[in-house]
């Protein structure tokens, strides 16, 4: 699985990754490794994670101290990439979410992304004054430019994490940074407290397509800037 097509396409590249512990995250950081380069991975649980080279640090996005104790980590490895990929799914009607629903969703997806980036940026900044570039790859969902019947908060969440992301890329333009939204569909993993493998889930992407596409980010030109991929599985419904 090497959606670029050239082994270690990725040698000598430091790339932080957050909700790496499983899902889309671990198969991100797995295919990154495959590539020759070094992760830096954070996560609620990092117990019994491992990669030839890698290094894996407990991670809560939502907390200011361990968002800098992690990107301190990442700056000491010499980091040159953030993969944004921590993030919850809440589904209910309007009537039904709560003030506490509201925080726990929109502190992990969109807080999360802001406190994490937010972090790096000084040593992204540093990295273009030495002649190097850098990128941040967000990876948020098909439904950040859509809505659906109970998807109000997890949507809003998604939309308001692409108004970050390509504020970013306007800002990041100044000071060499690279930035990328990651769209997918449906994909199979324990999103939401579901269950990986489930029979209905037969048809849907893989983690490892979307690790796929952002490797397709990470390893473009240095002349190029992949704005976003959006990739859904044929069973669903193509959605815009």
């Amino acid at each position: 699985m090497t959606g670029t097509g050239r082994e270690g396409a990725l040698a000598g590249r430091v790339v932080a990754v957050t909700g790496a512990s499983k899902g889309i995250g671990w198969a991100v950081a797995e295919a990154l490794a495959a590539q020759g380069a070094r992760v830096i991975g954070g996560a609620r649980d990092v117990g019994g994670l491992s990669l030839d080279g890698s290094a894996f640090h407990p991670l809560d996005v939502t907390d200011e101290a361990s968002v800098q104790a992690f990107a301190e980590a990442a700056v000491r490895a010499g980091v040159d990439a953030l993969v944004n990929n921590a993030g919850v799914g809440s589904f209910a009607p309007v009537e039904e979410i709560t003030p506490e629903e509201y925080r726990r969703v929109m502190d992990t997806n969109v807080l999360g992304t802001l406190l994490v980036t937010r972090a790096l940026i000084p040593h992204f900044r540093e990295r273009h004054a030495r002649g190097a570039g850098s990128q941040v790859v967000n990876v948020t969902s098909d439904v950040s430019g859509r809505t659906f019947g109970t998807g109000a908060l997890y949507t809003a969440s998604k939309y308001a994490q692409r108004a970050l992301t390509q504020a970013l890329a306007h800002e990041g333009h100044g000071y060499g940074l690279r930035v990328t939204e990651i769209r997918p569909g449906m994909v199979d993993t324990f999103f939401a407290d579901t269950v990986q493998g489930e029979a209905h889930k037969a048809a849907w992407l893989r983690p490892a397509d979307v690790a796929d596409a952002v490797l397709y980010a990470l390893t473009a030109p240095v002349h190029a800037r992949i704005d976003e991929v959006l990739l859904h599985p044929v069973v669903q419904e193509v959605a815009f």
